[in-house]
């Protein structure tokens, strides 16, 4: 064992190890030779017993190493191997070196990494990078038949390289060592001339150490450069591939070969239980994709806090679909609403829009910033988590139920409409460039149905378009508008209780009594020809109180139903042509007309 070993070092004991490739006692072991370890412990045990040297014997259980794969017992041999030194080189060791890049350079995401790479790192002994294998990369190292000297020098790796870029890896079995060597090659020791070739293979992680250098400094692969962006993989890889790579790229370039490095958990069922077919809890990403699509798998590892284990199971995939159903409805409501608008010809200039949807772009605005700076740092959750809010809340609950009445009752030329379709419209084109990292189809379809009438310079596919820039209209609506929608909430809840008291039906059946005092005031009786809009209803009756807290009276609204709007006005009737509608539809119907005559 081990242990054994280090102590036989300390105190000058010869390396001894009397058992073959095969697990069994060499011919110089008498009495037991060919027999293998563990069959010959009892056959030992009594050959002592009869020479009188067995002092005491006993047989009990304890802990003992086994071949994760076969499940059999671990055979401990000394043997030679191959080794890289952690702790040799000028001007700076390797460790040295790997230290340096892990603590001073590379970016650890999650940051943890830096610390569990250094101590690893610290506490790592030299590199073993000799493995007993029949297949592998083998080790390009040659011995002299007579004085049996290794020659591994760069003249003879590099010959060695050239033939197997010709020939494949496979050339060191089918050629004899003759052939391997350069022309002519004599050992510098005794000056032999016969070889025989290294049968071991190199550790496979050192073949995966050096993917980086492979593949990003190929010459016909001109876009790719080394070091590499991004590594991301599993927390194993500190002991694995984050490990080797790091140790190739500082022996080869001094540097490590990635510039971050990202770590994600594992996939676990619904309980915490790593899945397994045999368990029958595996979630088959290829059954989601026949039932849902990919795109639902995307959201879900997008949504998934990838540094912590991650849970699949059907429930936790179908509250994924819900959430991408609230996304393309978002997109949906958006794109339905934008019939008929060229972004050339009918965008508002910022003056004349409208204040509300000026607050919707500050609120894209300050999205595209947040989801931005989420990206720079793969906080893909937290991307989905903003986007989700903006739409589920910002957009579906607040702006789009207020613009409803806007877009459907105007005529389709008022500069009102088209204030809130030119925010639609910036809102669907940047939404679709936010989303297309994670869902790539969705994305690409939005789009492609944004109308885009005689702008000509819109890439083809999302996939070719820049991130959106965020457009400052005036950030400071975004605290003004939430103080608004504080009170809408207050009347929302009083709306819904005067609904449940068969006071009202619909919201547009009631007329909103509001009683505030102070700041709550002043804020009211700026906004009060928008607060029937903000609230939806009919009408609003504003009243400064002395003090104390807000109050919300509702009762039914005055006057007839409109039948084009459904609101409830006391002017219905009033107009000949139109005795059916209120003020506003009566106005647009008018605009409508004059459209079609122009």
């Amino acid at each position: 064992g081990h242990d054994d070993f280090v102590i036989g070092k300390r105190y000058g004991l010869d390396i001894y190890c009397p058992v073959d490739n095969a697990g069994r006692f060499t011919p110089d072991v008498e009495h037991f030779s060919g027999m293998r370890v563990f069959e010959a412990n009892d056959e030992i045990v009594e050959f002592m017993r009869q020479k009188g040297v067995l002092l005491f014997s006993e047989k009990y259980d304890h802990r003992y190493p086994h071949c994760w794969r076969c499940k059999n017992p671990v055979i401990f041999r000394a043997t030679p191997q191959w080794f890289i030194a952690m702790d040799e080189g000028h001007p700076v060791s390797l460790r040295e070196g790997a230290l340096h890049e892990t603590t001073e350079r590379v970016e650890w995401i999650p940051a943890w990494g830096r610390d569990r790479m250094r101590n690893m790192l610290e506490a790592r002994p030299d590199w073993c990078v000799s493995r007993q294998r029949v297949w592998g990369v083998s080790i390009p190292v040659f011995y002299c038949a007579k004085c049996n000297e290794p020659v591994a020098e760069a003249e003879v790796i590099n010959h060695v390289a050239d033939i197997f870029e010709r020939e494949s890896g496979d050339a060191w079995y089918t050629r004899s060592a003759t052939e391997l060597l350069p022309p002519g090659y004599v050992c510098k020791g005794c000056g032999g001339t016969e070889w025989t070739k290294e049968t071991d293979i190199l550790d496979v992680w050192f073949d995966s150490g050096t993917s980086s250098i492979a593949v990003l400094e190929n010459p016909r692969r001109e876009e790719l450069r080394w070091p590499a962006d991004v590594y991301i993989e599993g927390g194993d890889q500190f002991r694995g591939w984050f490990n080797s790579s790091l140790m190739v790229g500082v022996a080869a370039h001094d540097r490590a070969p990635y510039n971050t490095v990202i770590t994600h958990g594992w996939t676990l069922d619904a309980q915490g239980r790593a899945m397994h077919k045999s368990a029958g809890n595996a979630v088959e990403p290829d059954k989601v994709i026949k039932q849902s699509g990919a795109e639902i798998i995307r959201l879900w590892c997008a949504s998934s806090n990838y540094f912590d284990d991650m849970r699949a199971s059907d429930e936790i995939l179908q509250r994924v679909m819900d959430g991408y159903r609230k996304l393309r409805n978002t997109a949906r409501f958006a794109l339905g609403n934008l019939h008929g608008f060229d972004p050339a010809r009918d965008t508002v200039p910022v003056e004349q829009v409208e204040e509300i949807d000026r607050w919707a772009l500050a609120e894209l605005a300050s999205l595209i910033e947040g989801v931005k700076s989420d990206y720079e740092e793969y906080e893909f959750h937290s991307v989905l988590q903003k986007v989700t809010n903006f739409s589920t809340v910002t957009l579906s609950a607040r702006y789009f139920d207020i613009i409803k009445d806007r877009l459907y009752t105007y005529a389709p030329k008022n500069v009102e409409r088209r204030s809130a379709q030119t925010a639609l419209y910036q809102i669907a084109d940047a939404l679709a460039r936010i989303l297309a990292p994670i869902l790539a189809f969705t994305a690409d379809e939005v789009w492609e149905h944004i109308p885009r009438g005689s702008k000509t310079d819109t890439p083809m596919s999302v996939h070719l378009a820049t991130f959106p820039e965020p457009e400052h209209y005036d950030p400071d609506l975004i605290p003004t508008w939430n103080r608004l929608f504080a009170v809408r909430e207050q009347v929302l809840g009083e709306l819904e209780k005067a609904r449940a008291n068969k006071i009202i039906g619909s919201s547009l059946e009631a007329a909103v009594v509001i009683r505030a005092a102070g700041a709550t005031y002043e804020l009211l009786k700026n906004y009060e020809s928008q607060l029937r809009y903000v609230f939806i209803v009919s009408q609003v009756v504003l009243a400064e109180s002395q003090g104390g807290e807000i109050e919300i009276q509702i009762k039914r609204a005055d006057g007839s139903k409109c039948e084009r709007c459904w609101n409830y006005s006391t002017r219905v009737g009033e107009f000949e042509r139109y005795p059916t509608v209120c003020e506003r539809c009566a106005a647009a119907l008018k605009e409508i007309e004059q459209d079609n005559t122009d």
